[in-house]
């Protein structure tokens, strides 16, 4: 690898297809290192058509150096052997002068094409080990149910935990942990009776008091976990017997269940609780391997690499895959088989064998599940978008469309606007601004983590710009984005939003909750509170070649039933 970065000095030095004067003293200098090793490395680089070296002999005389190979193809060769041996930080740092570069990326996403998907490997006694290969565009920052944020995170624990209940691919929600369960006639108590013998990853036996500490984890939280409404409404749980769980509601919520079923309620070992007892940070929690029930188990864990194992005493039965190794990537590209690799989508999609699979066509799959962008307005703030009259200005100007976008109003000077965001988006952001700029406003954009977006940097912008995840999920999310979007609405706003949401959860009648939902939209739409910016579908692309695709209630791809025919590559790392 070294050759590789001393390369890449030499480009900085000397550019591409430029014969240059220069001695070998001139190159030790650059390269750092003597003029005995400075020979060798130019031998090296030579011998690999790397560079054309024409040698003058004698001291003090000048040979002439011409490079050969763009520097992009340099670097991409260093990332790809990096990859393979973890060292992903160091040469991510070295070559961020290339990571824009478009012949990098073809380099990069060649080699992809060819290390992703389905590959089978020789264990440590001959086994054969079928291996899953998911390279991942966002960096997974913690998997414990309590800390994750994102989409990937959400991805990887819904392989490592189970909760109460699950959606099936239908949408209808299942048992899983709990093979069955009761509701008083008030709809206020809820009883859950658990599978008998279901094992931990660490060989713990699951019971109700696991269960109970889970719950009384999340409810004792300080963070802005998602959902953190419906488990608000919880008044108390009790372990009723080691397979018996009571849970008692406040009041009647609808949408209860649904939450269990969802990676937020998946069910962590007793032992957890300490690791949140005294609220420790994200970085912290995410250094500690997960504990689950689910189908895999993680085994490996770093900043570049998840490594998940199937879990052999799995309850629901073992998956059919040994392994899936998640690869973090510390480049933006997009690959040769999609263009929908944004940061909503973050991982490539679902491969098998791509690099032997030449002139084969993809087949593109949707679980039917969307993510549409959204900007809302904070009316709590004061500030020009307290008037509904330059809040239907931003619209228009926004959309572009055909209302007329002269400013309604005098104007001496522009109107400066707050735009809040997480960096994701910052290029939707910037096109927002750009708009608004052609016709009055100087709009200011602030990025921050999850956290902090969560937190007080909404309640000091004026607008802010988000996604929602329509799946089977989608009452649930709907449900939390109207609660929070209303934290900052005006006092009258919020009171009309929240009422309706009240009705909402209130609801034994899907239909009814949909119809409310609806509601609530339309009224924020009207008022120019809320805006549609664009909505894409999460598809997968997947050669004939792989069996048993099917999909959770997020729209991802479930890998315990994903299966490959045999026959697969042979590779050796």
């Amino acid at each position: 690898m070294k050759l590789h970065q001393q390369y890449l000095l030499l480009h900085n030095r000397f550019g591409y297809m430029a014969e240059h004067e220069a001695t070998l003293s001139d190159l030790a200098e650059l390269l750092d290192c003597t003029h005995r090793n400075t020979l060798t490395i130019v031998k090296k680089m030579a011998a690999c058509s790397w560079i054309r070296w024409i040698s003058q002999r004698g001291r003090g005389r000048r040979s002439t150096l011409t490079l050969l190979v763009p520097a992009e193809q340099i670097a991409a060769e260093y990332m790809m052997q990096a990859l393979n041996r973890r060292e992903l930080q160091q040469a991510a740092e070295q070559v961020r002068a290339f990571s824009s570069s478009t012949m990098m990326q073809e380099h990069l996403n060649q080699w992809l094409l060819g290390y992703s998907g389905h590959h089978t490997e020789a264990g440590e006694h001959n086994e054969c080990i079928d291996t899953l290969r998911l390279p991942l565009q966002q960096q997974l920052h913690a998997l414990d149910p309590l800390y994750i944020n994102l989409l990937a995170e959400s991805f990887v624990t819904s392989h490592v935990f189970d909760g109460l209940v699950q959606r099936n691919e239908q949408g209808d929600i299942i048992p899983c942990l709990a093979h069955t369960w009761d509701i008083s006639k008030d709809r206020k108590t809820w009883f859950f009776h658990l599978r008998k013998g279901v094992l931990f990853h660490n060989g713990q036996m699951l019971t109700a008091g696991d269960v109970v500490c889970t719950f009384m984890r999340l409810q004792s939280t300080e963070r802005r976990t998602l959902y953190r409404d419906v488990s608000k409404q919880i008044m108390s749980i009790e372990a009723l017997n080691s397979l018996t769980v009571c849970f008692r509601l406040k009041t009647p919520h609808e949408l209860f269940l649904p939450f269990l079923s969802t990676s937020r309620a998946a069910i962590v070992p007793s032992d957890s609780t300490k690791m949140s007892g005294s609220e420790q940070s994200v970085g912290t929690s995410a250094l500690q391997k997960p504990v689950g029930t689910g189908p895999f188990k993680v085994t490996l864990w770093d900043e570049h690499l998840c490594r998940l194992e199937a879990f052999p005493a799995y309850f629901q039965g073992r998956a059919h895959l040994d392994r899936v190794d998640i690869l973090q990537i510390p480049w933006s590209a997009k690959t040769e088989w999609g263009d929908n690799a944004e940061a909503e989508t973050p991982f490539f999609h679902l491969v098998h064998n791509p690099a032997a699979a030449a002139g084969t066509d993809w087949t593109q799959i949707s679980a039917g599940v969307t993510v549409r962008k959204l900007l809302t307005c904070n009316t709590q703030k004061t500030g020009p978008l307290s008037d509904p009259e330059i809040r239907a200005h931003v619209h228009a100007c926004i959309t572009e469309g055909n209302q007329s976008t002269e400013i309604p109003f005098a104007l001496d000077e522009p109107i400066p606007l707050q735009l809040a965001t997480i960096p994701q988006y910052r290029k939707d952001a910037a096109l927002i601004a750009a708009r608004l700029e052609k016709y009055g406003y100087a709009c200011k954009i602030h990025t921050a983590t999850m956290e902090q977006f969560k937190g007080q940097l909404r309640l000091e912008s004026d607008l802010i710009l988000f996604s929602l995840i329509r799946d089977r999920d989608e009452e649930l999310r709907r449900t939390d984005l109207y609660l929070t979007l209303s934290e900052h609405l005006d006092e009258s706003t919020q009171t009309s939003v929240q009422t309706m949401l009240q009705t909402v959860i209130e609801s034994a009648l899907t239909a009814e909750r949909a119809a409310g939902l609806d509601q609530i939209e339309q009224f924020l739409l009207d008022r120019n509170l809320m805006f549609h910016l664009s909505e894409k579908p999460v598809e997968t692309a997947y050669l004939p070649s792989v069996r048993g695709l099917s999909f959770n209630s997020q729209g991802w791809v479930n890998l315990r039933h994903i299966w490959f025919p045999s026959g697969g590559t042979s590779v050796g790392d």
